[in-house]
């Protein structure tokens, strides 16, 4: 991978030209571990997969202080909007505008689960998809979570069926900030999946789903 640095802020990561696939971590810096594992896993698999930008640290000021918010008090997955004044929001933001994917994984934590996996996905899976995602779930230890994601956050207090939650962004005319929502709206992704990992779970499952996850995602999501 060959590392790259955008106006003195975001430090990133490109694999091969004109990349199609858009890997994030790091966006919360309370949920870092499975951002290490990612690094770790795209390390050893780069040379096997197709073209990619990877953003290791979307906040680099929250993942120094392992905390939820940034240096600037903002849950940057909520500062994804045109009027944002967050520097790393905007910094990423800036970055992307240059590129269009085809698909994007975005990895966070669960801090309240040990086994339970959850996946976001900003369109539907058709029915033989998700028997096939989580047939690939399966595979690890992880358990496919069923519940309401977070009852204290507006903009989620979403029902997750079996791990999977559809977005359905085109339904709602309301701003989120999330990352994801920014590049449905700015067309600067086909599709995102954000892959909610136990936070609780031990560093030998959060790679294992990493594993799975990704090459799932790719297998099936990449046309």
């Amino acid at each position: 991978m060959d590392e790259h640095r955008h106006q003195d802020v975001i430090t990133y990561f490109t694999h091969g030209e004109d990349p199609r696939i858009l890997l994030l971590s790091g966006m919360h810096g309370d949920e870092y571990e499975s951002g290490n594992l990612l690094e770790a896993y795209l390390t050893q698999h780069a040379p096997s997969l197709p073209a990619f930008l990877y953003i290791p640290r979307v906040s680099p000021s929250a993942v120094k202080a392992k905390t939820r918010k940034n240096a600037y008090s903002n849950d940057i997955n909520r500062q994804f909007t045109k009027n944002s004044t967050d520097p790393e929001a905007k910094a990423v933001m800036s970055l992307l505008g240059n590129y269009r994917f085809d698909l994007c994984v975005d990895i966070h934590e669960d801090p309240d689960r040990t086994m339970g996996f959850y996946l976001y996905d900003t369109e539907q899976m058709t029915d033989e998809e998700l028997v096939a995602y989580r047939a690939a779930i399966h595979k690890t230890d992880a358990k496919l979570y069923t519940g309401v994601d977070d009852v204290d956050d507006e903009h989620l207090n979403l029902y997750v069926e079996k791990g999977y939650v559809s977005l359905g962004f085109e339904k709602t005319g309301e701003t989120t900030g999330f990352s994801s929502r920014w590049l449905y709206e700015e067309n600067r992704c086909k599709r995102s999946f954000t892959a909610e990992i136990p936070g609780k779970a031990t560093p030998a499952l959060k790679s294992s789903l990493i594993h799975v996850v990704i090459s799932f995602l790719l297998s099936a999501h990449l046309t």
